[in-house]
């Protein structure tokens, strides 16, 4: 009888827990900031990526303005980018999720950020941030540089449940 490995955690299992740990998070009685804080460190920890960022929109300024950030070499907060720039600012102004899996070789790239912070972007997840009720994106959400193997529609699928 040939036994086939299962992988350590699949799909269904990473969903579930992300859900779980995002409930757990909105019982905690948390501060907007720290319930930012704890959606993006599970985001970070169910699609093992090595960092992410939260964007929200300024309409006043037109611009994405990096409100929080996890990762080495993050940009500080309130660095901040036109939204008409970068596949952050793309995913802003259609409202659809991008999963760039080459981000040097993607014309979307804005560089600039990597040039300021010295990270360096292999791959990328770009979600629109909505409010329940208003489909007009908010933000974005970015997850960077899956360590193992290359973030994928699966992770986005995982992503979208945070």
């Amino acid at each position: 009888m040939n036994h086939v490995p299962r992988p350590d955690s699949s799909r269904a299992e990473r969903e579930l827990e992300a859900a779980r740990k995002i409930s757990q998070a909105l019982f905690q009685h948390l501060t907007v900031e720290e319930l930012v804080e704890q959606a993006l460190q599970t985001a970070l920890d169910v699609v093992d990526g090595q960092a992410g960022c939260v964007l929200l929109a300024n309409p006043d300024t037109e611009q994405l303005v990096f409100y929080y950030a996890i990762g080495e070499k993050a940009p500080l907060k309130g660095t901040s980018f036109s939204w008409s720039e970068g596949i952050a600012g793309r995913v802003f102004q259609t409202g659809e999720s991008i999963v760039a899996g080459d981000v040097k070789g993607d014309s979307r790239h804005f560089s600039r950020i990597d040039q300021d912070t010295g990270f360096y972007t292999q791959d990328m997840i770009a979600l629109p941030l909505k409010k329940w009720e208003s489909p007009p994106p908010i933000g974005v959400l970015e997850v960077l540089n899956k360590r193992e193997g290359h973030l994928n529609e699966d992770d986005v699928a995982i992503l979208m449940i945070i």
